[in-house]
């Protein structure tokens, strides 16, 4: 398989792509062995973390011979990361509904996911109108700065220095012509027949990962949702075109529906619970190590 990067936009299924994406490339018994070899990151592997100066100096620190070799990039990552053998591959990524990527992302921290702000915000006293008040740079356009931003993921300073339009028309030509193939977590199976498609995947078949914890659930009151729309204007007007586009995909003679039926048929019947008693009764299926992906937003 050619090398291919996924752009992983934060809270759009990107747990779960990222694992379709180490059983297409390396099959269930191959990546495991890779783990145990170290090769997770340092041979055909490499995991943008949202500190890209770390990460560029992670990658300078490679061997020839491993840089030659790597065949998957993935990770939070701007679009253009300054490295070409990057920037230059094939490239997927997921757009998300901005209200429903924003409550994820909320839920997110609310179940203490990420260390970096659970000072700020603990868990066991997280207030949902303050987070929103907090100037988090995540919370506001995120998904139209990762598509027009380098070096920084979140910085706000490409679209503070354009017009509403020109942000708009620059993240919408980026997702376009920059990235090969892009989906949509509403549509997420869809997606992954697009992709599967496009790429000569074998049947992506997945059950979901990293969902949200039931038991805290927070409650969004009308007042929320309308202060996450405020702080993603821009990203309701960019997804609205992208959705319209990806859906006249869909509508397309090209998109193969047959396909997607025999997918949902034997995901949803076969492969995603059977895989889910598995995980109860010994456990995941993969022993991928957890990866603290740090803040994508005010890297010194």
């Amino acid at each position: 398989m050619k090398r291919l990067r996924f752009l992983h936009i934060p809270k759009t299924a990107g747990r779960t792509l990222e694992e379709i994406l180490r059983r297409q490339y390396f099959g269930r018994k191959n990546f495991a062995l890779a783990i145990l070899r170290s090769q997770y990151f340092g041979k055909k592997i490499f995991g943008f973390t949202g500190d890209l100066a770390l990460d560029l100096k992670q990658f300078e620190a490679l061997s020839e011979y491993d840089r030659e070799n790597l065949v998957l990039f993935y990770g939070h990552a701007p679009i253009v990361t300054g490295l070409k053998e990057a920037d230059n591959v094939t490239t997927i990524t997921l757009l998300r509904d901005p209200i429903n990527r924003v409550k994820a992302y909320c839920q997110h921290i609310r179940e203490g996911k990420s260390p970096y702000l659970i000072n700020d915000f603990p868990p066991d006293s997280f207030n949902l109108d303050s987070f929103l008040e907090s100037g988090t740079e995540e919370l506001s356009n995120l998904q139209t700065k990762m598509l027009i931003n380098n070096v920084n993921c979140a910085s706000p300073l490409l679209i503070n220095k354009m017009s509403t339009s020109e942000v708009i028309d620059t993240a919408l030509d980026n997702l376009y012509n920059k990235i090969s193939y892009f989906g949509l977590t509403e549509y997420f199976d869809e997606s992954l027949i697009v992709f599967s498609s496009a790429l000569n995947w074998g049947m992506p078949f997945y059950t979901p990962i990293n969902l949200e914890n039931t038991t805290k659930l927070i409650k969004f009151e009308e007042r929320h949702i309308e202060r996450i729309a405020e702080l993603n204007a821009i990203d309701m007007d960019v997804y609205r075109l992208a959705k319209e586009h990806f859906i006249g995909i869909l509508n397309s003679s090209a998109f193969d529906e047959a396909k997607l039926k025999r997918f949902q048929f034997i995901n949803n019947t076969l492969y995603s619970p059977v895989i889910h008693i598995k995980d109860r009764i010994i456990g995941p299926k993969s022993a991928t190590p957890k990866k603290h992906f740090a803040p994508i937003y005010n890297h010194k």
